[in-house]
């Protein structure tokens, strides 16, 4: 009888002993999902401040598949891309860029009036652009406007949300983010066609501005390049990949010369024209 007794308490004491193993194994469970969760939410409802912490080379592993999907016309070497790609050099020689961060800008042979920074730091210039733009001045502005996007990361930002989040949390627990750059790739236009914010467009036009004013120490000049997006956006009834980066454009252009209109009509200080080898290899092209 003791010894049925004994069995019967150790069988009790093995129930509740693997009764308390079951809540410690579900309190445990439900305390990683909840920590998983709390960092999704908290990853979607501070996107901008976290984007900035993915590192550049994260970013610029997105861009690798360029050679399939952006516009195959382009060229970052020969005389143009060399060219733009100095422009660039000298406005970032002018300012603190982000450790690890860099600039590649590339020459598009198309008559598309087009213009766009994208993510790994990567520029694309159009033809049809540079063959509207008055001068290099107003070139510069050009490029110092989408540097900006890229030193704000304005371009990862783009992306989305999922994304973004997606290569905080593969960083959080040391996963492969393969699955993320197949899905930023899935969509063939989409590192063409990004969408910046209206706040981010005026950001990237007062910071541009600011780049300028630092390498020439003037703004005129500034204006002109104003002037051909404006003309663009008005003349252009569909949504080319210059128009659909330009968010409120009337509303940019108001802010925009309520700050500097007076010193970017200012003639004191003259612009520098397109070398000559420039002017006539575009005259050719065209």
């Amino acid at each position: 009888m003791e010894k049925i007794q004994e069995l019967s308490e150790h069988a009790v004491r093995e129930s509740v002993s693997a009764i308390v193993h079951i809540r410690k194994f579900l309190t445990l469970s439900f305390g990683i999902v909840a920590v998983v969760v709390g960092l999704g939410m908290a990853v979607f409802t501070s996107i901008d401040e976290l984007a900035t912490l993915v590192p550049f080379e994260i970013e610029q592993s997105l861009s690798r598949p360029y050679a399939d999907i952006l516009p195959r016309a382009s060229s970052s070497t020969g005389m143009m891309g060399d060219y733009l790609q100095s422009l660039a050099d000298k406005l970032i020689a002018v300012q603190d860029l982000p450790a690890g961060m860099q600039v590649s800008v590339h020459y598009v042979d198309s008559d598309e009036i087009s213009a766009f920074s994208t993510v790994g730091g990567n520029i694309f210039i159009f033809r049809g652009m540079l063959e509207k733009l008055p001068h290099e001045n107003a070139l510069m502005m050009l490029l110092a406007h989408e540097i900006a996007h890229i030193k704000y990361r304005h371009p990862l930002k783009g992306l989305g949300k999922g994304v973004v989040a997606s290569l905080m949390l593969s960083m959080l627990f040391g996963t492969a983010y393969s699955d993320t750059v197949d899905k930023v790739f899935h969509d063939a236009g989409l590192l063409t066609v990004l969408k910046f914010s209206q706040p981010q467009e005026i950001i990237a036009d007062e910071e541009g501005m600011r780049i300028y004013y630092q390498y020439y120490r003037h703004r005129n000049g500034i204006s002109d390049l104003y002037r051909v997006v404006e003309s663009n956006h008005l003349q252009t009834s569909s949504e080319s990949a210059y128009t659909a980066t330009q968010s409120s454009i009337s509303k940019r252009m108001e802010n925009v010369k309520q700050h500097y209109v007076k010193e970017m009509l200012s003639k004191q200080h003259a612009v520098t024209p397109f070398p000559i080898n420039i002017k006539l290899h575009l005259q050719t092209e065209n």
